[in-house]
């Protein structure tokens, strides 16, 4: 198994990224509201950058909510079945994340190098920079998905109790 600490040291490296890109929209939105309201003169990029800012931020805490398992379930039949059966849907499930992540990431990834060609108007970057987070999600994702499958196949086959040496929940 991979060292856990590596997975913390990227997940740090994630939240960081995404409090650094929350500070930024914030005071770029500010900028606008007072540019826009205050000295009746917006400034032209502020909301290309806010915009860009947002779409990252969005993309880092979907993948964090892989981890988490933050993310919208159904849960009324898996809460009928015994613990392994849940584990084992829960696993089947994963897996068909896991493929609907790779196609993401596949097709995520030519539509980023396509809009490469294309310049942002406002602030002046390939569009790229925009639609590359989508395949960035998804690699990020499949990689948190993975490992909290890992984990699932471990308490699973150690008969439904989590093995001891799984990495935390946290950062899975």
């Amino acid at each position: 198994m991979a060292n856990p600490s590596r997975w913390r040291s990227l997940a740090h490296l994630e939240e960081t990224l995404a409090a650094i890109l929350l500070v930024f929209a914030f005071i770029v939105i500010a900028l606008q509201i007072a540019t826009r309201f205050i000295l009746r003169d917006p400034l032209f990029w502020t909301e290309e950058a806010a915009r860009y800012a947002f779409v990252w931020l969005v993309a880092l805490g979907a993948a964090e909510g892989i981890t988490s398992r933050t993310h919208i379930t159904m849960d009324i039949v898996p809460m009928m079945l015994a613990e392994r059966a849940q584990l084992i849907l829960r696993l089947a499930l994963d897996l068909l994340v896991l493929g609907a992540l790779l196609i993401l990431v596949y097709y995520g990834t030519f539509g980023a190098m396509r809009a490469h060609k294309v310049m942002s108007i406002a602030i002046g970057v390939p569009e790229s920079w925009l639609y590359g987070a989508l395949p960035v999600f998804g690699v990020l994702a499949a990689v948190r998905i993975m490992l909290a499958m890992a984990r699932d196949v471990r308490t699973l086959l150690s008969g439904g109790h989590p093995v001891a040496d799984a990495p935390s929940e946290r950062y899975l």
